[in-house]
């Protein structure tokens, strides 16, 4: 038997006070150098042109890490900061709950990893949003934890499509 992987949700939580702070400093920056580059005729055009790489490599990680994106389909879920990506099938989620760590503990926006509970996690975090936990099986970590803006639909869904999948033949 196939499954279609129909989308059932799809959500995208964009921080857009990373891109406008990053992006200020990082156009400040650029200025400051570039006019500390024109003012000196003795000045090195390799160092400016480190600068410059410097640069674009802060704007992309801006753009990667401002942008936290969840999609569910009935094949599994995946949830991504731009190009960094972690998917799983149904058959990997054994449950899904909210997550009652403090906020803190993950340090702010990004890629995490540690432990909770005597549980290793790995945790894609936007501050401001509530999260989920999913346990998984398969992987090297007992727990994938998540932020969403609509943790209770998002979980409902979870848990119908965890349901689902024990309730295949196999």
């Amino acid at each position: 038997m196939t499954m279609s992987s129909a989308t059932l949700y799809e959500e995208t939580i964009t921080w857009g006070f990373l891109i406008l702070v990053i992006s200020s400093v990082l156009i400040f920056a650029a200025g400051i150098s570039f006019f500390a580059f024109v003012s000196d005729p003795n000045a090195d055009p390799l160092s400016f042109l480190i600068l410059l790489v410097v640069i674009l490599i802060g704007v992309v990680v801006t753009l990667n890490f401002s942008r936290l994106s969840i999609k569910v389909t009935s094949t599994g879920i995946t949830v991504g900061f731009g190009r960094i990506k972690t998917s799983f099938n149904w058959g990997q989620v054994e449950d899904c709950y909210l997550d009652t760590a403090s906020a803190l503990k993950y340090g702010g926006f990004g890629v995490r990893g540690g432990r909770h509970n005597g549980k290793n996690r790995l945790v894609y975090n936007v501050t401001r949003a509530p999260r989920l936990v999913l346990s998984v099986r398969g992987t090297k970590y007992d727990e994938f934890v998540f932020s969403t803006k609509r943790p209770e639909e998002l979980m409902r869904i979870i848990k119908s499509m965890i349901h689902q999948q024990a309730d295949l033949p196999w």
